[in-house]
């Protein structure tokens, strides 16, 4: 049974570094996949008007969110942008993935990024 609780606490150990290492993962992932996106925005987006339908307050820290829709071949298609100059009826230019407008964000945003 000694045997057993030095085994125990090396899979313990490996566990803890593996759940670490897989954190650290995701969020690199998920770092790049938005760099990426901006990217195909900035040098393949396409730029129309869209407008501010809702205006809310998300989070702790208190974001105030606006979201929008746009129009693209006779479909709508939503965003956000944390922006809280904006106010419900507003309209403001965003830019968004030709073949895939769900994949979309202000301009000022892409500009800034």
């Amino acid at each position: 049974m000694r045997n057993q609780k030095p085994k125990n606490n090396l899979l313990k150990i490996l566990l803890n570094n593996f759940t670490i290492l897989l954190l650290i993962g995701i969020i690199i992932f998920f770092s790049l996949k938005s760099d990426n996106e901006i990217a195909e925005l900035k040098q393949n987006g396409k730029k129309t008007k869209a407008i501010i339908y809702d205006k809310k307050s998300v989070g702790s820290k208190g974001t105030i969110r606006s979201f929008y829709r746009f129009k693209v071949n006779e479909s709508y298609y939503e965003g956000f942008d944390d922006n809280e100059n904006l106010v419900k009826f507003d309209s403001i230019i965003i830019i968004y993935a030709k073949n895939n407008p769900e994949l979309n964000r202000s301009k000022e945003f892409v500009d800034n990024y």
